[in-house]
């Protein structure tokens, strides 16, 4: 319900994750979300170091903002380690970085921000596996409740790159097609008891490769349209 964003990552053949924009210290990226389901967040980049492109950590920071369906408004705040290894991104909560990382039930992760969904490595017509995972809705969580739901995410299908308008100009991007969908659930604000219907959408994210980044999603659920995009970057 609270799902991804954008992807900050990488674009050419030598980039990797490590090297988007923001991430170095003192980095930011700031993420808008407009529509039935907006999700928005304000991120920070600190104690950064890296080998190279595909091999880097840092701690990140931030504040999460959600709404849903007409559900009460929610924040959350973040902290985590983020680990790159290979051009993949990894979560520990940064309170527990020193002991060894622990699958959660549920545990939040910031993937489902999508900031860190794709490599750059990309060509019209590659096909990307899906996955899936569970999202707990609780404190740690954007929407603040106790249970959790199971994210599906379908086959990716990457198109033929296309002129989009972005927060730092004209950008010729690539659309990457997949299914979102999520079971319904449970959630408590305040004492009482909402039910959260489950999601079945699809999602289009925008991989603008000259600047590494996906600079937009679009998401449309049942022909109800929502959009999340990045408004800053530093």
């Amino acid at each position: 319900m609270l799902l991804t964003v954008m992807t900050g990552v990488v674009g050419t053949a030598q980039a990797g994750v490590c090297d988007a924009q923001f991430m170095h210290d003192g980095g930011a990226v700031q993420l808008t979300g407009t529509g039935n389901l907006a999700l928005g967040a304000d991120l920070s980049f600190a104690e950064v170091s890296k080998s190279n492109g595909d091999n880097c950590r840092a701690r990140v920071q931030g504040v999460a903002r959600f709404s849903y369906a007409g559900l009460p408004p929610g924040k959350s705040k973040l902290d985590y380690l983020m680990t790159v290894k290979n051009g993949q991104a990894t979560f520990l909560k940064y309170a527990s970085a020193g002991e060894a990382p622990q699958p959660s039930e549920g545990q939040f992760d910031l993937r489902m921000l999508g900031l860190f969904a794709y490599d750059g490595k990309l060509n019209a017509g590659q096909k990307l596996p899906g996955s899936s995972f569970r999202l707990k809705i609780g404190k740690d969580a954007p929407v603040g409740g106790q249970p959790s739901t199971t994210v599906r995410i379908g086959q990716k299908t990457v198109g033929q790159q296309k002129p989009v308008d972005t927060a730092l100009g004209k950008q010729s991007c690539h659309p990457i097609t997949y299914t979102r969908n999520s079971d319904p659930t449970m959630a408590s604000f305040q004492g009482l008891t909402i039910p959260i219907p489950g999601m079945n959408t699809t999602v289009t994210d925008w991989y603008c490769p000259a600047v590494n980044l996906v600079m937009k999603q679009d998401i449309d659920q049942g022909g109800v349209k929502s959009a999340v995009e990045i408004t800053q970057i530093k």
